[in-house]
């Protein structure tokens, strides 16, 4: 093998290591359980959010509820006013009275980024 084909080589894995790592670092704050609640007809989420990152202002934590074909039911969103670097916290959605909801999805929102989106 060339040399010029041993670089290219070097450097391309190089750049792959590169990908995979800023991928998993890219949302300090994870989802690390989730469950959907029923009590007395209502339903709710509850679960836990883990900051692996430095500490994080607010969050809003969005739920969106789902039937069993996929229409949207519902939202709700719940504000985390701070968590800190390697921190833990609960959050609940406020109960909601929606008979059909069987799926959910959760969406974490930190804000507008730089470039206004």
């Amino acid at each position: 093998m060339r040399r010029s084909s041993i670089l290219i080589l070097v450097v391309a894995v190089g750049f792959a290591v590169f990908i995979f790592y800023s991928l998993f670092h890219v949302e300090p704050v994870q989802v690390t359980e989730t469950r959907l609640e029923r009590v007395n007809g209502e339903v709710f989420v509850d679960g836990e959010l883990r900051n692996r990152g430095g500490d994080v202002g607010p969050i809003d934590v969005e739920v969106h509820y789902f039937d069993a074909n996929g229409r949207a039911l519902g939202q709700d969103k719940i504000v985390v006013k701070d968590l800190k670097k390697g921190a833990e916290t609960h959050f609940r959605s406020p109960p909601r009275m929606l008979s059909e909801a069987s799926q959910f999805s959760i969406y974490l929102n930190h804000g507008r980024n730089p470039y206004g989106n």
